[in-house]
C-alpha cells in the first residue's frame, strides 16, 4: 500500500481575473496529492485559493482543529472515504460547513484520482464500475448578451458544437422584465423547441416576491429547470417557488457543504434537483453519500461544475458509475484555466455528449507551463 508522502497546494490566478460574480474559473485553488510511488493525485475548489492554501497547510491547533495536509501525510492511502471521514472528524473544532469542508473536498478528489492511477485504473471503475461510456452535457453560458445579434453570436457556436442543453443565468438585467422576456424568446427561437434551456438564477433575487413575475415566461418558453432562485437561508421562498410551478427546482449549488444541509431541505420537499459542486461539497465521497440519501426519493443529481476540466473529469467518473447518470455541466468561460489547466478530456461529440475517460484515475494531465505561468504570488 502507498503512503502519502506530500500535499501540495498552487494557489493559480488568470490575469484577466476581476470582479466576475460566482465566475470560479479565473482563480483555483490546486491541489497535488503526492504518493511514495511517485504517482500525483489532483483536486481542485471553486473557494477562494487563499483560504483554501492556509486551512490545508496551517498547524494543528488543537486534536479537533489540525490542519488537513498534516493529517494525511505519512498515511496509508487504503480508503479514500477513510481519510475524507478522518479529516471531518479532525477538523470539527472549526469545520463541519462552510470552506474547511471546501478544502477537504479538493484533496478528497485528489486522493480518489490517486488511488486509482495507483490501481492504473479509471476512477469510475474504482467507484463500482461504468455504467456510461458517454453523458450529455450541458453548457453554461455566463452572462446572457443583450442584444439580438449578440445572443445569436454568442449560441450559434454551441449549436454548431452540438450542444443540445444550454443553461443561461441571470443578473443584474433582470430588474426589466420586459428585456429578460424579449431576449429569452429570442434565445427560444435561436435555439429552436427540441433543445432544452435552463436557468441559474444565482441568487439575484431575494424574496419569492420579485422572482415570481417570471414565472410566466420560463412556463411559456419550456424552461427545463429552475436552479439556485434564493439564498440558501430562505428555506420558505424556495417551498413557495416549488408550489408555484411545475418547473423543476435547483438547489446546492451556490455552497452546500454535506449532506446535512440537504436534509432540510428534502425534509421540506423544496427541490426536484440536486446540484452539490464535488469540489465545495465534500468530494466524491460525501457525493456518494447524498445519492444514498435521495435514493428512495428518486430525486435527480446533476453536479454543479463551473471551474476547469478537473471539476468536470471528476463529475464525468462520478456519474458513469450510477446507473442513472446524469447531465454534466460544461462551462463555456474563456478562462485559460478552465481551458487549458489540465488535458485528457475528449471534445464534445457531434450529439451532445462528452466520453468517460478510460485512462488512469481522473484521466487527466497538468498543463505544468500554465501552473507555472498562472501561479499567484500573493
Amino acid at each position: 500500500m502507498i503512503k502519502i508522502q506530500k500535499v501540495e497546494v498552487i494557489c493559480l490566478r488568470d490575469a484577466r481575473a476581476g470582479d466576475h460574480q460566482f465566475e470560479g474559473s479565473y482563480q483555483n485553488a490546486l491541489v497535488l496529492v503526492h504518493g511514495d510511488n511517485g504517482e500525483i493525485g489532483i483536486g481542485e475548489s471553486d473557494a477562494p485559493p487563499s483560504v483554501i492554501k492556509a486551512i490545508i497547510e496551517m498547524p494543528d491547533y488543537n486534536s479537533l482543529a489540525c490542519g488537513l495536509a498534516g493529517i494525511l501525510v505519512g498515511q496509508g492511502l487504503d480508503d479514500p472515504s477513510r481519510l475524507t471521514q478522518e479529516m471531518y472528524d479532525r477538523t470539527q473544532w472549526f469545520g463541519r460547513h462552510g470552506v474547511v469542508i471546501h478544502a477537504i473536498s479538493a484533496l478528497d478528489i485528489a486522493l480518489w484520482d490517486l488511488f486509482a492511477r495507483t490501481q492504473s485504473k479509471p476512477l469510475h471503475e474504482v467507484l463500482g464500475g461504468r455504467h456510461h461510456d458517454r453523458l450529455p452535457v450541458y453548457a453554461t453560458i455566463y452572462p446572457l448578451e443583450t442584444s439580438f445579434e449578440k445572443i445569436t453570436d454568442q449560441v450559434a457556436p454551441l449549436l454548431a458544437g452540438g450542444f443540445q442543453n444550454l443553461k443561461v443565468c441571470a443578473d443584474a438585467n433582470w430588474r426589466d422584465i420586459q428585456l429578460v422576456q424579449r431576449n429569452l424568446t429570442h434565445l427560444r427561437a435561436v435555439v429552436g423547441s427540441e433543445r432544452r434551456l435552463m436557468l441559474d438564477v444565482a441568487q439575484e433575487f431575494q424574496r419569492f416576491e420579485d422572482f415570481a413575475p417570471f414565472l410566466p415566461l420560463l412556463e411559456e418558453l419550456d424552461f427545463a429547470w429552475i436552479e439556485a432562485p434564493f439564498p440558501l437561508g430562505n428555506l420558505e421562498d424556495h417551498v413557495r417557488l416549488k408550489a408555484a410551478t411545475a418547473i423543476p427546482i435547483g438547489v446546492g449549488d451556490l455552497g452546500m457543504t454535506t449532506c446535512r444541509e440537504f436534509a432540510p431541505y428534502l425534509a421540506a420537499g423544496a427541490f426536484d434537483i440536486a446540484q452539490p459542486d464535488l469540489t465545495m461539497f465534500g468530494g466524491i465521497t460525501e457525493a456518494r453519500r447524498l445519492v444514498t440519501m435521495l435514493a428512495p426519493t428518486g430525486r435527480q443529481i446533476v453536479p454543479h461544475g463551473y471551474n476547469t476540466d478537473i471539476t468536470i473529469a471528476a463529475n464525468l467518473h462520478f456519474l458513469a458509475s450510477l446507473p442513472q447518470g446524469g447531465l454534466i455541466e460544461y462551462s463555456t468561460s474563456p478562462s485559460r484555466l478552465r481551458r487549458e489547466l489540465a488535458a485528457g478530456l475528449a471534445p464534445i461529440n457531434s450529439d451532445g455528449t462528452l466520453c468517460v475517460p478510460d485512462t488512469p484515475g481522473l484521466g487527466l494531465t497538468l498543463n505544468r507551463q500554465l501552473v507555472e505561468a498562472t501561479r499567484a504570488t500573493a
